[in-house]
């Protein structure tokens, strides 16, 4: 299950931390081009454009995401989460 909040949100960037225990169904998000802070450990499958991809990250890892549609399922059990920083067009 999902949970997020928006932490912090202006004109130009909306930050929000997602909370997730897994594993989960998939769950589909639109998002614009962001920064991903990995809170702690996660595993995750991400499909996006007809792609497949197993996703491990540790605590403290960054990742820049371009503008996308996709869906996340949660292969692990454990809690997880992030922080999305998002721009804004």
């Amino acid at each position: 299950m999902a949970e997020g909040t928006v932490e912090f949100e202006n004109d130009r960037v909306r930050v929000s931390r997602v909370r997730q225990t897994g594993p989960s169904s998939p769950s589909e998000a639109v998002r614009h081009d962001r920064l991903i802070v990995y809170l702690s450990d996660s595993a995750i499958t991400r499909n996006a454009g007809g792609e497949s991809e197993q996703i491990r990250r540790g605590t403290g890892d960054v990742v820049w995401r371009d503008a996308s549609e996709y869906t996340i399922e949660l292969t692990d059990d454990g809690p997880q989460e992030v922080l999305i920083v998002e721009l804004k067009p």
